[in-house]
C-alpha cells in the first residue's frame, strides 16, 4: 500500500481513485502513485503551470522542492512590486526563484507574485480557427495576413505561431470551414418538414448584381435563420431567371420540396418569378409595405383635398433636412454645436441625416433634433452661415409627428425579428397601432391632419391581412391569439374555416361501416328496457361510424380553442412541442405557418454586411468568397434572442 503524503501541496490537485492510482481534479488524467509525488509535479509543472506556480504562495512541501522548482516552465517569471512603501524598491535577485525561497521568507511579508508563464507549444489549427472567426464573424478581409502591423501584432503575442498566407486563407481555410457548416446546415433541414424563404436582389460596389436567399425553420421549439445563398445574378433581372435561381439554390440544399412561402418585397418581377413559375407561396414583406404608407402619409399626404396642411409638414421636414446637412458639412458648425453642449453640461450628440427612402430614417432626425434643441437654438445665432431655424410652433408640429410615428417603428422593429413568430403578430400588431393613433390627441393641425392619413392609409394597406389566408392561418394557430386577434368576428371565422380545410387533408381516411357478409346471427332477445335504449344507441353508433375528417378536424379545432389563451410574452412554438402528441396534425400546421416570417429583412440586411465586405478595399473579392463569407457569418454568429 502506498502512502498518500498527505501534507504536499500537490494533494490539492488529486484525488485517490484507486489503490495504486490517482486522478487530476482539473484534467481527470489518472497516474500510478507509489508514494512518490514527482510524477505528480511533473503532471502540474507540463500541463496546469498557472496553478503549479501558485502553489509558490502556500506553504512548502515535499512534493515541491527546490529541485522541482528549477524546472519551471521556460519563460520570464517576475516579481509585483509589494504594497508595502518600505519595500517597493525591492526586487528579487533570482527569477528562477524556488519554492524554499518562499519559505524563508516570513508569512506577513512575503510578496505577491506576478508571473508570466511562457505558453505551451502552439495549436496552430486551433488559432487558425480563431483567426478565421475573426475574419468572419467581424468582416475582416483576407489580405489582413498580410498587413505588416498584423503580423507584428501577431509575433509579439506569440513568435511559434505561423500565421497563413491569404491565399491559404483563402482557397483552404475558407473552403473548408464552408463545407463544414454548410454540411451541417443541410443536416439540420433534413430534420425538419416546413422551411420559409426570404429573398431580395440589390448591386454591390463593385456593380455586381447579387440574390440572397434565407431560410426560416423550426427546431426543438426554437425559430432558426441562416443564410442560404448570396449568389451572383449575372444575367437581367427577369422572372425567369430569379425563378431559376431560386430553383437552384432551393435544390442544392435538397429544400425545393420543403419550402412552405417566400416572403418577398412587391416587385414585379419577383412576385411573378414565386407565385407564376415556381408556384410556390408568396407572402408580400410587411416591413415594406409599411415603409411606402407612412412615406407617402409624410412626402405626399393622403388627401388630395387638404394640401395646405401637409404642405406645411413637408416644409418643416425639408428645413430640419436642411439644418442637419449644414451641420454635416461644415466642421466648424458642428464643433460650435459639440462647444454650446459642452459648456450646457449635455451629452454630446451628432444630428443624424434622414434617408428619403425609409421613413424611420425621418423620425430619427426629428427625435435627435428635439434632443439637442436647446444647444441647437443656442447654436444657430452664433453660425454666420444662412441656416434655417425653427420656431415654436414648427418645434410643436415636430412633436407631434413624433408622437404618431413612434408606435409605428416600434411595430416594424418588432415584426423585423428573427427569434421568434412574427408573421403571427401582424393582425393583433396593425388593429392595436390603430387604436394607439386613435387615442392620441395632436396639438396642431399639421399633427391632426398627419393623424388621419396615417389612420387611412393603415386601414387601407394593412387590414387586408386580416383576409389574407397565409397570415389569418398564422394567426389563428398562435395560441396567444387564436380568433381573439381578429378585429371583425367574420375574418375569424373564415380563418377558422381555412385552417379546418387544411386540416381535414392532414386527417386519416374516415372509417366506412363494415360490409363484409357474415353468417346470420340469431338475434338476441331484448327486454323492455334495451327497446326504451335503442333509437339513442343508434344515433352513438352512427355518429362513431360515420365519423368524417372534416368533423375530426372540426372536433380538434374546437378542443384547440377551448384551452387557456397563451400569454402573450409567452413561446407558442414551446406550446405546441409541448401538445404534439396530443394535436399532431395541428402540430404539424403550426410548423408549417409560425415559420413564415412577416418581413424579408433577414435577407435586406444582408446589404449593409456586404457592403462590409465588398467594399473598395475588397472589390476584387470573387462572389463565391462572398458567400461563404456571409454564410459563415450567418452560421457562426451567436444569436441573441429578441423580446417578444
Amino acid at each position: 500500500m502506498p502512502r498518500y503524503n498527505k501534507k504536499s501541496v500537490v494533494w490539492e490537485f488529486y484525488k485517490k481513485t484507486t489503490d495504486n492510482r490517482v486522478q487530476c481534479k482539473l484534467c481527470s488524467s489518472s497516474y500510478k502513485h507509489f508514494g512518490n509525488t514527482s510524477n505528480l509535479v511533473t503532471h502540474l509543472k507540463n500541463k496546469h503551470p498557472v496553478q503549479y506556480l501558485d502553489t509558490s504562495d502556500r506553504q512548502p512541501s515535499p512534493g515541491i522542492s527546490r529541485k522541482s522548482s528549477t524546472n519551471l516552465p521556460a519563460g520570464p517569471l517576475v516579481d509585483s512590486v509589494s504594497n508595502d512603501a518600505s519595500t517597493s524598491g525591492t526586487q528579487t535577485q533570482d527569477t528562477n526563484i524556488s519554492c524554499d525561497n518562499f519559505d524563508s521568507e516570513p508569512p506577513r511579508k512575503r510578496h505577491k507574485q506576478m508571473r508570466l508563464v511562457a505558453p505551451t507549444k502552439i495549436n496552430q489549427k486551433s488559432v487558425d480557427d480563431a483567426l478565421l472567426d475573426m475574419i468572419v464573424l467581424d468582416y475582416q478581409p483576407l489580405q489582413i495576413v498580410e498587413n505588416v502591423g498584423f503580423k507584428n501584432y501577431t509575433k509579439k503575442l506569440n513568435p511559434d505561431y505561423t500565421l497563413p498566407s491569404r491565399k491559404l486563407l483563402s482557397t483552404k481555410l475558407l473552403d473548408e470551414r464552408y463545407k463544414v457548416c454548410s454540411e451541417a446546415l443541410k443536416q439540420k433541414l433534413a430534420t425538419v418538414e416546413n422551411i420559409a424563404l426570404t429573398t431580395d436582389i440589390w448591386t454591390s460596389d463593385s456593380n455586381r448584381s447579387y440574390m440572397s436567399l434565407t431560410c426560416h425553420f423550426i427546431l426543438d421549439a426554437k425559430l432558426n435563420s441562416n443564410v442560404l445563398s448570396t449568389s451572383e445574378l449575372p444575367l437581367d433581372h427577369t422572372s425567369d431567371n430569379i425563378a431559376n435561381a431560386i430553383r437552384n439554390i432551393a435544390e442544392e440544399w435538397q429544400v425545393h420540396h420543403k419550402i412552405v412561402a417566400v416572403v418577398t418585397d412587391n416587385a414585379s418581377n419577383v412576385k411573378k418569378a414565386v407565385r407564376e413559375i415556381l408556384h410556390l407561396r408568396n407572402h408580400y414583406c410587411v416591413a415594406h409595405t409599411l415603409n411606402l404608407a407612412v412615406k407617402d402619409c409624410i412626402s405626399k399626404g393622403n388627401d388630395e383635398n387638404d394640401h395646405l396642411k401637409h404642405d406645411e409638414l413637408i416644409k418643416i421636414i425639408s428645413k430640419c433636412r436642411s439644418i442637419v446637412t449644414h451641420f454635416n458639412h461644415s466642421a466648424k458648425s458642428s464643433y460650435k454645436l459639440i462647444d454650446i453642449q459642452n459648456q450646457m453640461g449635455l451629452e454630446t450628440l451628432k444630428l443624424k441625416q434622414d434617408v428619403p427612402t425609409r421613413w424611420n430614417a425621418t423620425l430619427f432626425m426629428l427625435e435627435r433634433l428635439v434632443k439637442v434643441k436647446i444647444p441647437l437654438s443656442a447654436t444657430l445665432p452664433l453660425i454666420q452661415s444662412p441656416v434655417p431655424s425653427l420656431n415654436a410652433s414648427e418645434w410643436d408640429i415636430i412633436d407631434d409627428c413624433i408622437a404618431l410615428l413612434q408606435p409605428i417603428e416600434k411595430m416594424s422593429t418588432f415584426l423585423c425579428g428573427e427569434a421568434y413568430p412574427t408573421l403571427s403578430s401582424v393582425i393583433p400588431l396593425v388593429r392595436g397601432l390603430q387604436s394607439v393613433l386613435i387615442k392620441k390627441n395632436p396639438q396642431t393641425d399639421a399633427g391632426k391632419h398627419l393623424k388621419s392619413s396615417l389612420i387611412e392609409v393603415i386601414d387601407k394597406r394593412l387590414n387586408v391581412y386580416e383576409n389574407n389566408r397565409t397570415s389569418a392561418k398564422a394567426t389563428f394557430l398562435d395560441p396567444r391569439f387564436k380568433k381573439k386577434a381578429f378585429g371583425v368576428e367574420s375574418n375569424a371565422q373564415n380563418a377558422q374555416k381555412w385552417v379546418i380545410e387544411e386540416l381535414t387533408k392532414l386527417q386519416p381516411e374516415s372509417r366506412q361501416p363494415h360490409t363484409q357478409s357474415l353468417p346470420p346471427q340469431p338475434e338476441p332477445r331484448q327486454s323492455e328496457e334495451d327497446n326504451l335504449w335503442e333509437t339513442f344507441e343508434k344515433k352513438v353508433a352512427e355518429l362513431t361510424t360515420f365519423q368524417t375528417p372534416t368533423s375530426s378536424a372540426t372536433i380538434l379545432i374546437n378542443q384547440y380553442i377551448e384551452l387557456p389563451y397563451l400569454d402573450r410574452k409567452a413561446n407558442p412554438l414551446q406550446f405546441w412541442e409541448e401538445r404534439k402528441h396530443i394535436f399532431p396534425s395541428l402540430y404539424k400546421l403550426a410548423q408549417m405557418y409560425l415559420c413564415i416570417p412577416a418581413t424579408s429583412v433577414s435577407s435586406e440586411r444582408l446589404f449593409s454586411k456586404a457592403g462590409m465586405v465588398a467594399n473598395e478595399r475588397r472589390n476584387r473579392l470573387l462572389p463565391k468568397k462572398l458567400d461563404s463569407i456571409l454564410f459563415l457569418n450567418s452560421w457562426s454568429k451567436p444569436t441573441v434572442p429578441n423580446s417578444m
